[in-house]
């Protein structure tokens, strides 16, 4: 029996959840939940497992028999990091970088109706330079960071056709010597990210793509200002103003707006 405690808190928002599992040996790899728990805790906790044995060496059976949390400081993610991490740590499993994010649509739109009314405040980005010059936006953006009003920067994160969420505060830059560098820092003109900086959020979307919908390809924000989509399509980001790009959107579909709002 493992159990693992999710808490931080900053001058912005704080984190907890509580997760006990038990994780043995099986011929196929299993996940169920018996704790007590909301619906969404639960889905939370069985997705957070699954995330985790993507990692694992072995087949194995997980199974989630407590969870722990507050109304004031357990929000989106935070079982679903902290099953991933429990199950990390029963298995002994390491990561240089040990990063937890979540995809599923459900899980996507929950974020996004949580973020609505809310101002982005800033946006901060990870981009490749080399020899003192980088890409245009989209080619040379690695991971960007939005900073909405009130709550955790979230990452985003693109793997293949699927974008990846998570709370997680940036990284530094890094210099690889004569591979380049990172370079992580604000957002700015005349890169697409930047020119949202301080609207309001007032709706979104959940955009589908090659896996149905098991996993987000990514997200419409709706702005005052106008529509920011952003997505990951065959592991090249995918920055939009207004509607879907045509490039995409053969491959993707844009669900309906959270709160109602006409595509």
């Amino acid at each position: 029996m493992t159990t693992f405690r999710l808490l931080a808190q900053t001058s912005r928002s704080a984190r907890f959840a509580e997760v006990t599992v038990e994780v043995a040996a099986s011929d196929r790899s299993e996940v169920e939940v018996t704790a007590a728990a909301i619906d969404e805790h639960r889905r939370e906790a069985e997705l957070g497992a699954r995330w985790a044995l993507q990692k694992s060496p072995t087949e194995v059976r997980v199974t989630v028999t407590g969870v722990v949390t507050t109304d004031v400081d357990t929000g989106l993610g935070d079982v679903y990091e902290a099953t991933a991490r429990a199950v990390w740590q029963a298995l002994s499993i390491e990561h240089p970088v040990p990063y937890v994010g979540f995809s599923d649509p459900e899980m996507v739109a929950s974020w996004l109706k949580s973020s609505v009314g809310r101002r982005l405040d800033a946006v901060t980005e990870a981009r490749y330079w080399s020899e003192g010059r980088r890409e245009p936006d989209a080619e040379s953006l690695l991971h960007a960071w939005l900073f909405f009003e009130g709550g955790m920067p979230v990452n985003l994160h693109g793997r293949g056709d699927q974008l990846l969420l998570a709370k997680e505060k940036p990284y530094r830059s890094t210099d690889m010597d004569e591979c380049g560098e990172i370079r992580v820092g604000p957002a700015r003109h005349p890169d697409v990210l930047s020119g949202f900086i301080g609207a309001r959020l007032t709706d979104g979307a959940v955009i589908l793509g090659h896996d149905g919908d098991t996993v987000s390809a990514g997200v419409v924000l709706r702005f005052e200002k106008g529509d920011l989509v952003i997505g990951t399509l065959g592991d090249e980001w995918v920055l939009a103003v207004g509607s879907v790009p045509s490039a995409a959107a053969h491959y993707w579909a844009v669900q309906p707006f959270v709160y109602g709002g006409r595509g």
